[in-house]
């Protein structure tokens, strides 16, 4: 898989919420990945979800993907209700 991003989003998003893009695989190629379908402005989007075991925490990912291209849009820590909707993912519909 083939990660790219807009290099000023991606500085404005350390900024903000000190997550990497470079690091956004870890979400995106997560076994305990929970994908859902966006569109914004006619654009199909996913927003990706997973438990990141080394921060603890559940982390977000946006993005697009053309061919073998996954496009970083957002990459941040789920908000409360996200973690719930993760966790109710993972007891009720995870398939190990």
């Amino acid at each position: 898989m083939i990660y790219e991003w807009d290099e000023t989003k991606r500085q404005a998003n350390i900024e903000k919420h000190g997550l990497d893009f470079a690091d956004a695989r870890l979400v995106y190629e997560s076994r305990y990945r929970f994908d859902l379908p966006l569109e914004r402005n006619s654009e199909k989007r996913l927003q990706v979800f997973a438990y990141i075991f080394d921060l603890l925490t559940v982390l977000t990912l946006v993005v697009t993907k053309r061919g073998e291209r996954v496009r970083c849009i957002s990459f941040r820590r789920a908000h409360t209700e996200e973690i719930e909707v993760y966790y109710d993912w993972l007891a009720n519909d995870f398939k190990d």
